[in-house]
């Protein structure tokens, strides 16, 4: 009778393992088809989250570029260029001394930097652009006053529509400080 009591809890536990693996597997089975929803669902919110990282990253990185274009078009415009004429150039006497830099280099300059921020309008949120394009108009109206070939005491005064030198570079400096302000509070600020 040992004997068979023994063989039969055997028999028992051995039915009752196989009863518990077949539920288990069955388990993890329904399991895995109930979460495969959610599952996909967590796989889009990852991919998705990447992709918005990604496209932070490139947007700061632009906006970066930006800003950085920007201190160096205000760096071309307010250097002044060496054509501008200094205590010494005048005691030369009548006839002043030539150019360092010839009109056509600096329009070619002009060009490139407005080449360089198309290039990175499309990059940049609307505001952003507003400025970055602010910033070349304030540029390309400095270039073309300093190269002008009509006189400045024959230009158009700014009380009749004329334009002022100073008021345009102080407009080109505003606009160039708000863009690297802009790069600053957009990707650099702890959030």
């Amino acid at each position: 009778m040992g004997e068979d009591f023994s063989k039969k809890k055997l028999l028992q536990g051995v039915i009752f393992t196989l009863l518990i693996t077949i539920a288990t597997g069955l388990g993890n089975v329904f399991s895995a088809f109930f979460m495969l929803d959610i599952k996909k669902q967590e796989l889009e919110d990852n991919q998705y989250a990447d992709a918005r990282r990604l496209a932070t990253e490139l947007h700061c990185k632009k906006l970066e570029e930006s800003a950085s274009l920007a201190a160096e078009i205000v760096f071309h415009a307010d250097r002044g260029y060496p054509n501008t004429v200094t205590l010494s150039d005048l005691m030369y006497g009548v006839k002043m001394p030539e150019k360092r830099v010839s009109n056509e280099k600096i329009k070619e300059e002009q060009k490139e930097l407005e080449h360089k921020v198309f290039s990175l309008l499309p990059y940049l949120m609307p505001d952003e652009a507003q400025i970055m394009e602010k910033v070349t108009l304030q540029h390309i109206v400095v270039t073309e006053m300093r190269t002008s070939k009509v006189p400045a005491e024959r230009r158009a005064p700014p009380s009749e529509g004329g334009f002022n030198f100073n008021n345009e570079m102080i407009e080109l400096r505003s606009a160039g400080s708000l863009m690297g302000q802009m790069f600053r509070e957009r990707c650099m600020s702890i959030k």
